[in-house]
């Protein structure tokens, strides 16, 4: 049977990390790496954990990618599967059983499941995550929209090399650049909706810098723009820039969030909420309170 080794990475307080490796090693992978991302304080594994588990410091930064890259050069060669789970999630029962019997197909590169995004908490927050149906991903569709929550991901190691590795020319949506190469090489997407994970949104993670984001998808879909037809790209591209300038506008950068708003509109028309947005950016009493909504909701 194939081998599975599990790639962690740790970029700083991790809280949720001793919830996260019970939940991974209660599902019997035969490798775990859990990489310290130059993290202050390091990071200390949990006695339950060490023996199970190969802890790998980096001396500089990676950012996700560059931790995963770390943590790949530390996994068994016979460990052909490559599954990820970031230090604030948590895998759900049978979720890598369910895979690996998907990943039986040698046409199929990367499996990925659904997710319950929770907060802080552990309880729901109520924001949906896209949930495309049981089989093959469209490119297409992955161009538009990222369904795939990384810590459900498991990767063929070949086709994982096939696509260039995990460094990617983004600090974040850096795995969205990652899908997209994959199904770039002709290798398979395929989702599998009985594996599901707890993606966990709190201040501290990466995706709460909307402008940043926002900016990263941006430059993943100018470099992935030819897998699509010109109208596609532009209602996307549109899209990025409409979140580059909410996120500006939350950031404080009214001008900025101006100019985003203005090289949106001459991709695509308008929506009434850009006009919006345009218009409290423009009243100096109303400028504060602009994109201040909740980026997950709506």
């Amino acid at each position: 049977m194939t081998g599975v080794g599990v790639l962690v990475p740790v970029g700083g307080f991790a809280p949720f990390l001793a919830e996260a490796l019970d939940a991974v090693l209660a599902q019997r992978p035969d490798a775990v790496v859990v990489v310290d991302d130059a993290a202050d304080p390091a990071v200390v594994l949990h006695p339950d954990h060490a023996p199970h588990v190969t802890l790998v410091r980096r001396d500089a930064r990676g950012g996700p990618a560059g931790a995963r890259a770390t943590g790949l050069e530390h996994l068994p060669e016979d460990c052909d599967l490559v599954a990820l789970c970031d230090a604030d999630d948590v895998w759900e029962p049978g979720k890598l059983a369910a895979q690996r019997r998907a990943l039986d197909d040698p046409a199929v590169g990367l499996v990925f499941g659904r997710a319950t995004v929770v907060g802080v908490d552990g309880r729901p927050t109520g924001e949906t995550w896209a949930t495309p149906p049981a089989g093959p991903l469209d490119p297409v569709a992955l161009f538009a929209a990222n369904p795939v929550p990384t810590s459900s991901v498991v990767l063929r190691r070949r086709a994982l090399r096939d696509a260039g590795g995990f460094l990617a020319p983004v600090p974040v949506a850096e795995d969205w650049d990652l899908w997209l190469r994959v199904a770039r090489t002709g290798h398979r997407l395929v989702a599998v909706p009985e594996a599901r994970v707890r993606y966990r949104r709190h201040p501290g993670g990466l995706t709460a810098d909307v402008a940043g984001l926002a900016r990263s998808q941006l430059r993943v879909h100018r470099a992935h723009a030819d897998l699509v037809a010109p109208a596609q790209r532009d209602r996307v591209l549109a899209a990025d820039l409409r979140a580059l300038a909410r996120g500006l506008a939350r950031a404080g950068d009214a001008r900025g969030a101006r100019a985003a708003l203005a090289e949106a509109a001459q991709v695509a028309a308008p929506s009434p909420r850009d006009r919006a947005l345009a218009a409290a950016l423009a009243l100096p009493g109303v400028r504060g309170l602009a994109g201040r909504a909740d980026p997950y909701r709506g």
